[in-house]
């Protein structure tokens, strides 16, 4: 909350518009209706052939992908990133491009507004894969694999026809419960930021993704416990959790709540574990951690 009030405002250039926000808050809240695909892009990317559908699912992913790694590499990652993105990569969908475009030109300033931005891109390519999933699952009976490609040349497999909806929770945006809001022991992650974290051998550290209990536990390998005392493997390094199959920790479909890209997690040689949240319902820790480690 005090890093928003320290902010300082920005003119951000979108085309022909000049526009003005004081904080980030108002520009997350100004991107908030551009989180999804258009109903103009909806009926192109419906219009396309299975191949070049397929294509355009790959680019979202492979953005999508860029993005989390700039947001996780410390110092100027971000800023890297856009001075290297081609913008031909970004989408002309509610004036993405341009937002991007004005992003750019802020040059080594802005940088919680660009991260904010970023995030809600990010939004923007959950839900774009999404829409291109269910073209394709309902051109191949409704029971494709989320990321498989149609054969060539072969008619598309028979499969037991399955209901196919979307992750209504995680895609409208929804504030976090109210109990989470009112719970004494648990903050929330400011959404891009990293707390940094000294473990010890065999510390462990509670969490909450969304509304969904994990505990994190050092030691070789680092492990991640759920309620039920499953365990998953963290390895040293940069890890993505979330329930995509494109995640390096892939968490059950069932946790309808957790994003597809929830959290990241970085780890060390020396035990040091940095944590950045990029989930649209929360990741929750320790109200400690937050009150003195949060930067």
């Amino acid at each position: 909350m005090l890093k928003r009030l320290l902010e300082r405002p920005v003119q951000l250039q979108v085309g022909a518009g000049l526009l003005r926000f004081r904080n980030s808050r108002e520009l997350e809240y100004a991107l908030s209706g551009k989180t999804a695909p258009s109903s103009a892009r909806v009926a192109v990317l419906g219009g396309l052939d299975d191949a070049v559908l397929a294509r355009e699912l790959d680019a979202y992913q492979v953005m999508e992908q860029r993005i989390v790694s700039a947001m996780s590499n410390p110092g100027n990652g971000i800023d890297t990133f856009l001075a290297r993105l081609d913008l031909d990569d970004v989408s002309d969908d509610h004036d993405w491009r341009g937002i991007f475009a004005g992003l750019r030109a802020l040059d080594g300033s802005g940088g919680s507004y660009k991260k904010s931005a970023l995030l809600k891109y990010l939004e923007y390519l959950t839900c774009g894969q999404e829409v291109i999933r269910t073209i394709r699952a309902n051109r191949f009976g409704g029971g494709m694999a989320s990321d498989s490609r149609p054969a060539p040349d072969k008619a598309a497999p028979r499969v037991e026809r399955q209901a196919l909806i979307y992750d209504l929770e995680e895609l409208s945006g929804s504030e976090p419960s109210e109990s989470m809001r009112n719970n004494d022991q648990y903050a929330r992650l400011e959404k891009g930021e990293t707390l940094e974290i000294q473990f010890g051998a065999h510390q462990s550290l509670a969490l909450m993704l969304a509304k969904y209990r994990f505990t994190l536990v050092s030691g070789d390998p680092y492990l991640l416990f759920d309620d039920s005392g499953h365990d998953l493997k963290v390895r040293v390094g940069k890890n993505v959790i979330g329930r995509s199959s494109q995640s390096d920790v892939v968490l059950d479909a069932a946790y309808g709540a957790i994003s597809r890209k929830h959290l990241i997690v970085e780890i060390d040689e020396s035990g040091r574990v940095r944590l950045t949240d990029i989930s649209t319902l929360g990741t929750f820790v320790p109200k400690d951690y937050v009150d003195s480690r949060l930067h």
